[in-house]
């Protein structure tokens, strides 16, 4: 694999702050190359020699936060709690770029994408636990779980990470093995 000239890396790293920056009050559908161009300073031929479309820079800025998160819960992913402790602290250490990744300028599912991290080891553990064995039913849980998760992960985005990402993790852990009954005398 070549390396990449420092030249390169710092066109990339310029046109990955300035979607970011125009993601703050724009959505990724009204952000145009152009836009893009002016707001980093970058001549579109150049633009064009990395990136296909707005669309293509934020899906790279979106697998490199991935790689992370997957690199942070590779070591706890027969751990369901452990990971969402992972998932949460990564959230909270790339507060600024997942608070506008998350939000409606973003991509709506980009917050499922990381939850679906685990998907397989999850569904394992969950029918190794389960009263059934019907894998359609526990892909339903799942997805329950899931988009629980992302709710109070949004909510807890919103309100300026004021928890503990462990607080917000153990509530997600919690509700998500007994429900409304751990929450109700």
């Amino acid at each position: 694999m070549k390396k990449e000239d420092r030249r390169v890396k710092y066109t990339k790293m310029v046109l990955k702050q300035s979607l970011l920056d125009l993601l703050q009050s724009t959505p990724i559908s009204k952000i145009t190359v152009t836009s893009l161009c002016a707001h980093a300073d970058i001549n579109r031929n150049t633009f064009y020699t990395h990136f296909s479309s707005p669309y293509d820079l934020l899906a790279q800025i979106q697998d490199e936060l991935i790689q992370e998160f997957e690199k942070s819960i590779e070591s706890v992913l027969d751990n369901v709690p452990k990971m969402l402790v992972e998932i949460c602290n990564s959230i909270k250490n790339n507060a600024v770029l997942c608070n506008i990744l998350f939000s409606e300028h973003g991509d709506k599912d980009f917050l499922k994408k990381v939850m679906y991290l685990a998907h397989d080891k999850s569904l394992n553990e969950m029918s190794q636990r389960a009263k059934t064995s019907d894998r359609e039913l526990l892909e339903s849980i799942y997805r329950f779980c899931v988009n629980g998760s992302v709710a109070v992960i949004e909510d807890w985005i919103k309100t300026g990470m004021k928890k503990d990402p462990q607080e917000i993790a153990s509530f997600i852990d919690k509700i998500s093995n007994y429900g409304l009954q751990a929450f109700l005398d």
